[in-house]
Order: structure tokens, then sequence, then C-alpha cells
């Protein structure tokens, strides 16, 4: 366990120290204030322009912050920054859960920043707190961490810019797999649809923009299916890399 948290602490630290990580940020939280802006463009719906701003830069951070670990484990395996880890028992095992640790405390800091910027602007502009936020901003964590361990499954098989690649297409797929059975009938399509990550009930845009309230329970079986999902697919990672000849 102590390697795995120094794994994470040095995965967290390195991109936390990176000033241009908060100013991308900082111009993030500008871009969702400034929505309040076009009221008249808008025909008095800014406030649904907000919400819609805040929740499609969160997404896009999310996903982002998710690649992120396909180019840092590779990093580190390149640069040889990581042998002291490796050459111990149970090291590679280590390294990967301190990877997929590391890159989702990054996904809380990013994501919890843009959260707390997108909700003092509504504050501000609006004189309402929109709790809302919070709840979508929680299930887009949960995307993200399954997102990076879906990176640290593919980076096991691809190049980094494939492996990038192959993550985004991840994203996409899950986000469109809820009409996979208007498209096709039968075994393989049913075990695509049950097997893959699906983002369609984590994605929850609609109804906030359209001012429905999503329960606490749909909160919460949404951000368990993210969890166990993602620690489903790091496990596997570790099991392809303590197999895998890195020499």
């Amino acid at each position: 366990m102590s390697d795995i948290l120094t794994v994470a602490q040095s995965t967290f630290g390195r991109f936390a120290r990176m000033k241009a990580l908060y100013l991308i940020l900082v111009l993030c939280i500008a871009e969702v204030a400034i929505s309040s802006l076009y009221n008249e463009l808008t025909m008095g719906l800014d406030k649904e322009l907000m919400v819609d701003c805040s929740l499609a830069i969160l997404t896009i951070v999310g996903l982002l912050t998710a690649i992120a670990v396909v180019f840092e484990k590779s990093r580190e395996l390149q640069e040889k920054t990581a042998q002291f880890i490796l050459t111990k028992p149970g090291g590679r095992s280590s390294f990967i859960w301190g990877k997929f640790f590391g890159i989702g405390f990054l996904a809380v800091l990013n994501i919890g920043i843009i959260t707390a910027g997108s909700l003092w602007a509504y504050q501000v502009n609006y004189g309402e707190f929109n709790s809302a936020i919070i709840n979508a901003a929680v299930l887009i964590l949960g995307e993200s961490l399954v997102l990076i361990g879906a990176g640290l499954v593919l980076s096991m098989f691809l190049s980094d810019t494939l492996a990038a690649l192959a993550t985004f297409a991840v994203f996409f797929l899950g986000h469109s797999l809820y009409m996979l059975p208007r498209w096709s009938e039968g075994a393989i399509s049913n075990a695509i649809y049950y097997i893959f990550p699906s983002f369609y009930n984590l994605d929850i845009k609609t109804e906030i923009g359209s001012g429905l309230t999503v329960s606490s329970d749909y909160i919460g079986w949404g951000i368990a299916y993210a969890v166990l999902y993602a620690l489903a697919l790091s496990g596997l990672a570790t099991l392809i890399f303590s197999r895998k000849d890195i020499s």
C-alpha cells in the first residue's frame, strides 16, 4: 500500500505543480461565467446555457485528465524513473494502481475546481445555489475514473497516441451504446451492450437542462457502477502488466 501511495503522490504532484493547468482551469471557469451575458441571444435561457456550458467543460476536462494516464505511464517506463518500484515484489501492481489513484486524484482536483467555479458564477449571477451541478459533476467524475481504467488497459497493447485515440473512442462509444439495441439484436449485441462501459446513465445533462430533479439514489447507483467498473479495468490492467515484458 505504501508503494501505491508513493506512485500516486508522485503522479499527482507532478501535474499539480504545473502552473499551466490552473491557467486552463481558470479560463474554463471564465467561459462558464461569461455565458450569463447572452441573455438576449438565448431568449432568457441564459441560466440553462450556463449550466450546459459548465457540464460540457466538465466532461471535456474529465476526458482529457483521463487520457493523461496513457502518456504518464509510458513516460515513466521510457525514462526508467519507475525502476525502483518495478523491481520490488508486487512492484508492477503498485505501479499501475498508483497511476490509477494519482490520475484519479487529479480528476477530483480538476473537476472540483471547475464545479466550485461554476457554482460561484451561478450564485453571483442569479443569487441561487444550483446543487444539480454537483450531482452532474459527481457522475462526470465517475465517467473519468472509468476512462482512466480503460486508458490503462489500452496502453498495454497500443502506443501512446493510439491508446489516447482509443480512449477517446471508448468515450464516444460509451455515450452512444444506449442506441445499440435499436440498431441490432442478438447475442453479440447484447454482450457488447452489457459488457462495454455505458456512460448514458452517467449523463444527466438533459435532465438538469430541463430543470428535472435527479434522485440521490440514481446518483448513488451511478457512481457505484462507475467506481466498480473503473476498479475492474484497473485490476485487468494490473494483471496484464504483471505478465508483460517491459525490458
